[in-house]
Formats: C-alpha cells, sequence, structure tokens
C-alpha cells in the first residue's frame, strides 16, 4: 500500500504540499512495512461465490442448449383467446378462461382474456409459444404458466403488440417451497424469448418473468414493470439482445441458484447485447456467481447496488451507464478488461466485497418469494433524484457535504521531505482547513486485512466515477495494467479515492483520483511507469484545473476537477519513476477528455505554478 509522504503541513492555510510516496502502512508513530510477492490470485474451480476462492465461468460452461428459433408457422396450432370463448385445436384444451397446452409442438396465439390464463403442462416435450397480437390479464398471477415442459420459446411475431398482466388485486405467493407461480410470465423450464415483436408485462404481485431453470432474451422489445423483480433466470439469465426496459421494485435483472450440487455453471448473468434501461429499486444487476457483460448498452438507475454479485463480476465490452446507486459495481473479483462506464454512487464506485451481498437475497429462486423484498416483507425505497444522501462521514441526507473540515492535527516528529511550496488561494472557503499528513503512517487504508481470493483487476476500459464514498475500494488487492479510470471522489475524510486493504500496483493504463486526503492512498509503482501524489493544504474548488508537466516543458495531463478536492494521484504512460514535475492550477482548458475531466497532452494555457516533485 503506497501513502503520501509529506513535510510538516500546516506551514500556511493555501499552501500547496507535493509528495512522493512510501510503502509504509500503519498508525501512529508505529509503522510497519507490508509487502506482497503476489499480484494476482490462483483459484480453484468452485461453483460457489460463497467459497473463498473464486474461479470465472466461460459461456460455454452456463451449457446454454442450442434451440432452433426459426420457428415455422405452417401446420402449427392457432388458439384464439376471448372470455368465455377460447378456441384451440389439437393439444389445447379450454376450461372457462383457462387454456392449456398439453402436447409438445408450435401454437399460435391471438386474442384477449380479461380474466384468464395460458398453462403449459406438456409430459416434458418442446413447446413453441408464437404470440401474435395477445393480451392476457390473469385472474390472479401467472398469464402464461409454464407447468411442465422441456424447452420453451415465447416467439413474439414480428409487427404484434402483445401484453401480459396479473390482476388488479393479484396477491404475492405465500409458500416459498413450492413451485407456485411468482411471475407474470412463469416456467419451471428453460425459457427462450425471441422475435421482432413486443411484449409488456405488468406483475401487480412479484416478478415479472421469471425461470425457475435457464432464461435467454435473444431479440425482441420487452417492457416489464415489477412489483419485485423484473426479469429472473433461477439458473441464469442470458441476454443476447433485444431492446429491453425494466422497472422494479426488487432487482431488475437476476439470477439466484447458489448451489453446490450443479454440475454446470449457476447463478450467472450473462449479457451480450442489447439495450438495457434498467430501474430498480434494490439492485440493477445481481446474480450469486457471477456477472459478465461482454457486449450492449446498459443504462441503470438503482436504489442499491448498480451491479452485484459475491462472485466474479466482468466487464469486457459494452456501455454501462449507473446514473444512481449506493455502490456502483460490486463483486468478490471484479475484473475490467474492455467497454466504457460512467458510475454515480452515494457510497463506494467499485468495491470489492467480502463476498456477502448486501440485499441478502442471493438465496431465492424463481420457484419461491423474490429477492427484492426487506426482511419484513416491505420494499425499500426506489430511486429518485440525487442519491448522494448516502455518502458516509462528512455528508447528509441530501448529499450535501456538513463536515468539509479534515485532519487538521499538527505533528512535529514528521519525516522531513523534499518538497516545494508555494502560495494559493480558492473559492472553495468552506473547506479551507489544513491538512496534515503524517510521514509513514497516518489515516489512509491498508491498515485492515487484505481478504484472501479478492481482487480488482484492471487491463482495458474506460470508466469515470462520481463517487461520495471511496471511489475505489478493495477488500483484497488490486492491480492496473492497461485502461482508463478516472474518480471524482468523496469530499469528507472518512472516505478516499482509493481505498485497498492489500498491495495496490500499476504497471500501465491511466489513473487519475481526486478527492479528499484524510484517507488518501495512491498504487505502487510497478515497473517504468510512475505515479505523482499531490496533496493540497487548502481544499480547492470544483472546476479547477491541475496541470502536470515535465522537465521538458511539455504537458503530460490536466485534470479539472469535478468536486471540490484536496488530492490529486496521476498515473499515465506520459508519467516515469524518478523524473521530475511542475504542478499547476487554474489555466484555460481545451481539448477531449478521455473521461471525466482528464485531458492527456498538452491541453491548458495560463495557470500558477505551484511547485515540483518527482514521481515514484
Amino acid at each position: 500500500m503506497r501513502k503520501p509522504t509529506t513535510a510538516l503541513a500546516g506551514i500556511l492555510a493555501g499552501t500547496l504540499l507535493l509528495a512522493g510516496c512510501s510503502t509504509s502502512t500503519g498508525t501512529g508513530s508505529d509503522t510497519t512495512t507490508t509487502t506482497s510477492d503476489d499480484t494476482t490470485t490462483t483459484t480453484t474451480t468452485t461453483t460457489s461465490a460463497t467459497s473463498s476462492e473464486l474461479t470465472e465461468v466461460s459461456y460455454e460452461d452456463l451449457d446454454v442448449k442450442d434451440v432452433d428459433l426459426s420457428i415455422d408457422t405452417a401446420g402449427a396450432t392457432e388458439i384464439t383467446l376471448s372470455d368465455s370463448g377460447s378456441t384451440g385445436g389439437d393439444g389445447v384444451t379450454v376450461d372457462g378462461d383457462t387454456v392449456t397446452i398439453t402436447a409438445g409442438g408450435t401454437y399460435v396465439l391471438s386474442g384477449s382474456l380479461s380474466a384468464g390464463q395460458v398453462v403449459v403442462d406438456t409430459d416434458d416435450e418442446d413447446v413453441n409459444l408464437v404470440l401474435d397480437g395477445v393480451d392476457i390479464t390473469s385472474a390472479d398471477t401467472a398469464a402464461i404458466d409454464i407447468e411442465n415442459a422441456d424447452e420453451v420459446v415465447i416467439w413474439l411475431e414480428a409487427g404484434s403488440t402483445n401484453s401480459l398482466a396479473d390482476a388488479a388485486d393479484a396477491t404475492a405467493a405465500t409458500d416459498e417451497e413450492s413451485d407456485a407461480p411468482n411471475a407474470t410470465l412463469y416456467s419451471t423450464a428453460d425459457l427462450w424469448i425471441a422475435g421482432q415483436g413486443s411484449l409488456t408485462v405488468d406483475a401487480v404481485a412479484e416478478d415479472g418473468i421469471a425461470s425457475k431453470d435457464g432464461l435467454v432474451i435473444e431479440s425482441g422489445t420487452l417492457d416489464v414493470t415489477a412489483a419485485d423483480d423484473g426479469i429472473r433466470g433461477k439458473d441464469f439469465l442470458v441476454i443476447k439482445d433485444g431492446d429491453i426496459t425494466v422497472d422494479a421494485d426488487g432487482d431488475a435483472l437476476k439470477s439466484t441458484n447458489e448451489s453446490l450440487d450443479e454440475e454446470t455453471a449457476v447463478g450467472v448473468v450473462w449479457i451480450s447485447g442489447g439495450s438495457l434501461d434498467l430501474t430498480s429499486g434494490v439492485d440493477g444487476i445481481d446474480a450469486v456467481n457471477q456477472v459478465t457483460v461482454e457486449g450492449g448498452e446498459l443504462a441503470i438507475a438503482a436504489g442499491d447496488d448498480g451491479i452485484t454479485t459475491d462472485g466474479v463480476l466482468r466487464v469486457a465490452d459494452g456501455t454501462v451507464d449507473i446514473s444512481t446507486s449506493v455502490e456502483g459495481l460490486e463483486g468478490g473479483v471484479i475484473l475490467l478488461s474492455g467497454g466504457t462506464g460512467t458510475i454515480k454512487s452515494s457510497d463506494d464506485g467499485l468495491n470489492v466485497s467480502s463476498g456477502s451481498s448486501t440485499s441478502g437475497s442471493a438465496g431465492q429462486d424463481a420457484g419461491t418469494m423474490g429477492g427484492g423484498q426487506m426482511g419484513d416483507g416491505t420494499m425499500p425505497e426506489r430511486p429518485s433524484g440525487d442519491m448522494g444522501g448516502r455518502g458516509g462521514p462528512g455528508s447528509s441526507a441530501d448529499g450535501t457535504t456538513t463536515d468539509t473540515t479534515m485532519d487538521t492535527t499538527t505533528t512535529t516528529d514528521a519525516t522531513s521531505a523534499s518538497v516545494t511550496t508555494a502560495d494559493y488561494s480558492t473559492d472553495a472557503s468552506s473547506t479551507d482547513a489544513t491538512v496534515t499528513t503524517v510521514a509513514g503512517g497516518g489515516m489512509g487504508g491498508g491498515m485492515d486485512q487484505a481478504l484472501e481470493g479478492r481482487y480488482l483487476e484492471i487491463s482495458g476500459g474506460t470508466w469515470y466515477i462520481d463517487a461520495d464514498g471511496d471511489g475505489i475500494d478493495s477488500n483484497g488487492t488490486a492491480t492496473m495494467t492497461g485502461g482508463t479510470v478516472v474518480v471524482d471522489g468523496p469530499t469528507n475524510s472518512g472516505n478516499g479515492a482509493i481505498d485497498v486493504n492489500g498491495e495496490f500496483t500499476i504497471t500501465g493504463g491511466t489513473l487519475a483520483a481526486s478527492g479528499s486526503s484524510g484517507m488518501l492512498e495512491a498504487p505502487t509503482a510497478s515497473g517504468d511507469q510512475g505515479v505523482l501524489t499531490v496533496t493540497f493544504a487548502s481544499a480547492i474548488a470544483e472546476g479547477t484545473a491541475i496541470t502536470v508537466t515535465d522537465a521538458d516543458g511539455d504537458q503530460v495531463a490536466t485534470f479539472t476537477t469535478g468536486k471540490i478536492s484536496q488530492s490529486l494521484v496521476l498515473s499515465t504512460d506520459g508519467i516515469v519513476s524518478g523524473d521530475t514535475y511542475t504542478i499547476s492550477t487554474g489555466g484555460t482548458v481545451s481539448g477531449t477528455a478521455v473521461a471525466g475531466g482528464l485531458v492527456l497532452g498538452d491541453a491548458a494555457a495560463g495557470g500558477s505554478e505551484l511547485g515540483t516533485l518527482t514521481a515514484d
């Protein structure tokens, strides 16, 4: 763990402190040096995220069956739905307003039921349901109830508009151990949804769409509103394409099977394409064992975590925009290897957790009560407006900073360091406190034991994080070899832009992390690429440009603060360990930002030179 080593602060209010880094950790005057020879984790195969070591599974490990989606309606059985007058052919029985399919095959459904249901009850046969202008409101829950089948395809006929809804007074299932339907579109069999039509689901009682086995969305336009979870596949939820909108009081997307006895991977959400607009009262995406995003465009507004898993979370491609969350991305292991993303969080932006889900819903499945409910059966509050009110110490309920005074303790036994100081005035008078950073320790993370098998690995992608808590938080270790991460971190001293319990090493990529200085941490430079750690004796205002220039007079980067800030950690391929750099502030910035307020290269004109420091 790297910590800034600075000379005695408090020389002058409004003074910049430029510092290198040490590898010491500890508190008070007692320090211990901790090193780690291992920056990667060797893991063994497991099917449960409750294990101390986690292994990423491949798509093949899900054992998703190959299903023929070229639906041929020639010779299909037609079912016409009508209150007290539904009709069907071979393999169909009608009992009042309950239409039951009893044999495998292809069925084309049209028409409406105002208090009815379509049931699939076959002897483990394959069934294709072609929805071509269907409007079903159930007498209770489960407008479509797939009770027994092998594989079922819901095909949305091109140009068709279809809708499924619970009754207005529908109630949630009370028997958590049964296979009683708990979704408006419910299946005990593997389920596929595809086609070029649209489907609207209004789940009054519980989930919108749920499969007790696997659920694959190949295409189609889906609009799901749910009193609990939006779309749930117990074994797995795979989204390959489609235009999907979910507004759920529980989790928007979910997979819940945590069984240790499965021969294939379970409890996985896998997204490879599509356009997803997810609004949730709890988590945007929640999977017990793994979440993989390798494509698609995701927009998430979450009441709790944006994307969470007790296991491995990987973003390899696609776009992820988390506009509201408590924690943005949370997992036992987080792997960022591609894609682009933005995160707004009232707590941590990236959080490598201990492996215990904050929603407490891991054990629920499609045959039980949904996981979005609280212990007393009530739903948590849905996101509304700015969710900055969970920012930890120093934040009020409306997200404004109420305690901007950082560490003002003065010390006389700090190790001397070669620093250059210069006067600097700021409009941020509300945070005009003098900060003391004690050499060889002080506040700032790295004091907790790193959890075995938990780590953050950044090798690609571009991310901007606006966090009221820690920007990057790992209860294990962290490595960065590529990609771009820009953090506008906390304004209170109880959190830091970077907080890693174990070693955080950087060998490549671009990192800019701005925030308070009370818990300041920086990564260890492991190679030629260096790290600059800049602390300010007085907080500087939002919108202030901080420019780094090398010894040849070439600008390396300019970072414009997105919040009041008292520190900046910067590492790019233009910063070389051992070289000296000049810090300036207040210039006029031009050029295109790579993420947040970070512009690489020659970008600033004017400004005031504050001093120099040497990169670690």
